[in-house]
């Protein structure tokens, strides 16, 4: 198996799940409300740095249907807005940028994406729009968001709740998607056997994305959660959660019949890639249990 891509199977559908690197954040920035000695406890148990986060990302490819549906593009290459995101971090040895390689690597050309759904536009999600020259990587897709999300980075409203830095990458990546755009919102079909769900909270339209096929299911979170801590400890959250009240009760929502059903899950920022695995209900939260990559899940 390649660190860079994992390909398993939801039914009849070929999935991928495809790194687009890593990145770190400050550690305030996953965990706004923590009681910072805790969370060092936390951390240390795990063998985790206590200055900075180091989160993956990933992206997942559903290929089935005769229709290629990629969910998020990943952060593209950041170039000189690394510096200005977190600058009081080392970024010297992120990586991001990759989707598009790992995909060519595997034989899958950007071309031949059908549908792009978009979670939300944070800068991880949708930097990956647009190549150097600022042509569209994905230049023959269909491009679906929630409508609220849309809304809300067009909105001067936007910039008394978000920094100057996310509100110029969200721009400048969702508005060359316009002509090609459609607005969804929840429970809506993108393609046979994938599916939005309204998960709001951490931005207005938050979506994540429902994958069925012969009675296996995958969920596709995005950023519901950002950290397994935030499962373990559901009172702690991101300062990046716009609506924390709402986000937290989004994640009990989905965390609760996640582990109810068993449902398989994939995490855009949980580590180990394939960056895919189960909750089971610990106390008042859940605890993150990886697939073993190795085998089938």
């Amino acid at each position: 198996m390649s660190v860079d891509h994992y390909r398993f199977t939801v039914g009849e559908f070929d999935c991928y799940s495809f790194s687009d690197g890593h990145f770190n954040y400050p550690l305030d920035v996953f965990f706004a409300n923590a009681d910072r000695p805790a969370l060092e406890r936390a951390l240390r148990q795990r063998d985790l740095p206590l200055e900075h986060v180091t989160t993956p990302y990933a992206c997942l490819l559903v290929d089935g249907g005769g229709q290629r549906v990629l969910v998020d593009m990943g952060a593209g290459i950041l170039g000189p807005d690394e510096v200005h995101l977190f600058p009081s971090v080392d970024n010297s040895n992120s990586v991001a940028g990759r989707i598009v390689p790992n995909m060519r690597a595997v034989g899958i050309k950007p071309e031949s994406i059908d549908k792009v759904i978009i979670t939300h536009a944070h800068p991880d999600h949708v930097g990956g729009a647009l190549d150097a020259q600022g042509n569209l990587h994905f230049p023959n897709a269909r491009y679906f968001m929630a409508e609220a999300e849309w809304a809300f980075w067009m909105s001067e409203a936007a910039s008394e709740r978000v920094s100057a830095n996310l509100l110029r990458i969200a721009r400048k990546n969702l508005e060359p998607l316009q002509e090609q755009m459609s607005f969804v919102g929840h429970d809506f079909e993108i393609a046979s056997g994938v599916r939005t769900v309204a998960t709001y909270g951490h931005t207005p339209g938050h979506l994540a994305v429902s994958v069925t096929s012969n009675g296996e299911r995958l969920l596709h979170i995005s950023d519901v959660a950002l950290h397994p801590l935030h499962l373990e400890h559901p009172a702690w959250y991101p300062v990046l959660d716009l609506d924390p009240a709402q986000a937290r009760a989004t994640r009990r929502r989905v965390m609760d019949r996640a582990a109810a059903q068993e449902t398989l899950l994939f995490a855009h920022h949980f580590a180990p890639f394939p960056n895919m695995g189960y909750v089971r209900k610990v106390g008042k939260g859940w605890r993150w249990a990886p697939i073993d990559s190795h085998r089938r899940p």
